[in-house]
């Protein structure tokens, strides 16, 4: 009897030992099983953008219902394209000063001689156009006009882009056999005058961009860009087309643009 008294007591110890061993190892796997949270990423202030500074003293233009920026280029004639390619190297020429531009003198010069017949006539058709719509006040029109032509050609934010523009065009227009210079003008125009339609859009997309960043950031002041007043162009002297051919080198103290 005491034996198997005994050896009943011992096989219940038994029992209630493994049965702590088990309770031990599951509270073991339980714990295993606990995922520390992971720690919350550092939040970083997006940057705020910045203009660069040749472009503060840019107003871009409207755009028009094609979506393209509205300047003293768009929809005009090719008689006036023509014109306009040969005012925009004619600043090239006075305003482009390094070392690649050194062929856009002979350039401009040999554009001058070689085209001299369409020049003149498109000369001719802008003045009759101005003549025609405004009468006796023409000529003042005029004159204006041509200033913010040249202007345009002289903004100072794109001014290297548009020397490299031009020391592409200026070769090619003085190679442009006789008949061929209103089609090449076609072409040339837009590539003249990209390099500003560039900088006009470089401003509004940092605008975008500004407004965006302003409504991501509480509490951030609203900024408004104010109006620029726009850098004034090379100061020309007006002549008639035979003073605008017989002009030589930017050397030269007086330096013609043709009226």
């Amino acid at each position: 009897m005491g034996g198997s008294d005994i050896g009943i007591v011992s096989g219940s110890a038994r029992v209630a030992a493994l049965g702590l061993l088990l309770g031990v190892l599951a509270s073991c796997t339980h714990h295993a099983r606990v995922a520390l949270a992971a720690p919350s990423p550092a939040v970083t202030a997006a940057p705020r953008p910045v203009l660069p500074a040749q472009y503060g003293a840019i107003v871009p233009p409207p755009l028009g219902s094609d979506g393209r920026y509205v300047t003293i280029n768009s929809g005009i004639d090719a008689e006036r394209t023509m014109w306009h390619v040969r005012a925009a190297l004619n600043v090239a020429a006075i305003g482009c000063r390094g070392v690649a531009d050194a062929a856009l003198v002979p350039a401009y010069n040999a554009l001058l001689a070689s085209q001299r017949g369409a020049l003149a006539g498109a000369d001719a058709s802008v003045k009759a156009d101005f003549r025609k719509r405004l009468g006796t006040g023409w000529q003042d029109a005029h004159d204006r006009y041509m200033t913010q032509l040249y202007n345009f050609f002289a903004q100072p934010a794109a001014k290297a882009a548009f020397c490299t523009a031009a020391d592409e065009i200026a070769p090619q227009a003085a190679a442009v056999p006789a008949g061929g210079f209103a089609a090449f003008a076609q072409t040339a125009l837009p590539t003249l005058e990209a390099p500003f339609v560039a900088s006009y859009r470089a401003v509004d997309d940092y605008r975008v961009a500004l407004a965006s960043w302003q409504a991501g950031q509480s509490g951030a002041p609203r900024t408004e860009l104010a109006a620029a007043t726009p850098a004034a162009g090379p100061q020309l002297r007006y002549g008639d087309m035979n003073t605008l051919i017989a002009w030589d080198a930017p050397e030269r103290p007086t330096r013609f643009a043709a009226r």
